[in-house]
């Protein structure tokens, strides 16, 4: 059964453009991109050596789409030995599935025999390949009717299994038997749903139970590959749409391994429509932000993100990141809404300090677009906040025209604990305006707090 819930608008766009072009029948002829040709003296040299070439893969989907193209694929009746014999510069890259990747001008190109595959192991890889003649065979072991296109030499689609027609109709529909296509790669189920989001599709109802019934092969997929997808998903125009299609699938809960309980329970209450909303991260550009905001619109506390995210394998730097995110919000966002600027002034410092101009810079743009959740930052709290960063004269203990030796020999005691907390304090006040920021200054202020008594050696 579909979803019910309500999902985030996608931009018709591209999907409105291919539809123009397929007006008065379901042909079409497209002018090459400028990547593909690029390209083109491959496939000239592949046809007239006698063998068949096409460009395939998620460019010509784009191509049609009228998006920009990226990675240039090539399909070919030729074998690999034989594409290696063509070209000069040729690097063996994947021999045993048919894939050369050709150096041409400067640029890389993947090309392929055309091939069928059987007998996938751990529901990712299939252990035997067969190199075949015919592009429809090749066509028929790809995921989706959208990625089972090849455009020709002259620019004519060639589209066996519908693709177009899916296209034009906004809808996601494997190629052959819903079932097979998802278990012979289970990553192909987090595709759909990326797809489903980028796209502004909605599956086919075979699609969409072939998920529910399958999602459980999920847990033989790496994290690592999850993890690709996510940030994939976070990545596109409308990721907030990914986001409510895969609530709404349950493939959360069967990841290889588990979400953290807490937050589990609050991506089902998303899923069931509990009042729940996603952020619109589309308005974020860096994706760790986005990452932020998700987790936030999730209530997510810090324990339970950083966790998440560990299991992801995200490397340490964003982890670290996007956690700090979260951590400025906690500490940020609850005196925002007491409306005491003088403590969000002060906190507000403190947390500059604390976790780095870089993550504060970045919570900035992510509490702005929490409109619609608690603890939102409005424009002109952002604006004040992103003028006293700015205006700090120092922002880091690096910046700090003093050191430990320099407190030692002024205050004439050894190192011990007492340090340390001497140039936190001395960065404070630098950083407020206290102090001005000269090592003269600072070591009459340490002198006066050491004479105060403030600091002992324990």
């Amino acid at each position: 059964m579909m979803p019910s819930c309500r999902f985030p608008s996608a931009n018709s766009t591209a999907l409105g453009a291919c539809r123009s072009r397929m007006e008065g029948g379901a042909a079409m002829k497209l002018e090459l991109t400028n990547e593909m040709r690029a390209a083109m003296p491959l496939i000239e040299k592949l046809e007239t050596e006698g063998h068949e070439a096409v460009f395939v893969g998620g460019a010509v989907r784009d191509a049609v789409l009228g998006l920009p193209v990226h990675d240039i694929d090539i399909a070919t009746s030729a074998l690999p030995e034989q594409v290696m014999a063509l070209f000069p510069k040729c690097i063996p890259t994947g021999l045993q599935h048919g894939t050369v990747t050709v150096v041409h001008e400067g640029l890389t190109y993947e090309v392929t025999t055309y091939r069928t595959e059987s007998g996938y192991e751990q529901f990712r890889k299939p252990s035997s390949v067969a190199f075949v003649q015919s592009l429809d065979e090749d066509l028929l072991r790809r995921d989706f009717t959208m990625n089972a296109m090849a455009i020709r030499q002259s620019g004519s689609v060639y589209d066996p299994y519908d693709g177009l027609a899916d296209i034009g109709q906004s809808r996601l529909r494997c190629v052959g038997n819903a079932g097979d296509r998802l278990q012979e790669d289970a990553l192909r189920m987090l595709r759909a749903v990326r797809f489903l989001g980028a796209y502004g599709l909605r599956p086919v109802p075979s699609l969409w139970r072939g998920l529910r019934m399958n999602k459980a092969l999920l847990r033989h997929i790496a994290m690592e590959r999850v993890q690709a997808e996510l940030d994939k998903m976070l990545s596109s125009d409308t990721p907030e749409r990914a986001l409510a299609w895969l609530g709404a699938s349950g493939l959360w809960a069967d990841f290889k391994e588990p979400v953290p309980s807490r937050l589990m329970m609050r991506i089902q209450a998303s899923a069931g429509g509990e009042g729940f909303e996603m952020a619109e991260l589309g308005r974020l550009k860096h994706l760790d932000e986005r990452w932020a905001a998700a987790l936030l619109s999730l209530q997510a506390g810090e324990g339970d993100a950083r966790e998440l995210l560990i299991r992801l394998k995200l490397p340490n730097k964003r982890i670290g990141l996007i956690v700090t995110m979260l951590q400025l919000h906690a500490e940020i966002a609850p005196l925002v809404k007491t409306g005491d600027m003088e403590g969000l002034r002060a906190a507000w410092l403190e947390g500059i300090l604390r976790f780095g101009e870089e993550a504060a810079g970045h919570w900035i743009h992510v509490a702005q677009i929490l409109e619609s959740h608690a603890d939102p930052l409005p424009p002109a709290v952002a604006h004040r906040l992103s003028l006293l960063m700015k205006e700090m004269p120092v922002k880091s203990l690096k910046q700090l025209a003093i050191s430990g030796n320099d407190l030692q020999q002024a205050l004439s005691r050894k190192a011990g604990p007492w340090m340390s907390a001497m140039l936190k304090r001395l960065l404070y006040a630098a950083a407020a305006g206290e102090v001005a920021n000269e090592q003269d200054k600072l070591i009459e202020l340490s002198i006066l707090w050491n004479e105060e008594g403030t600091y002992h050696e324990s």
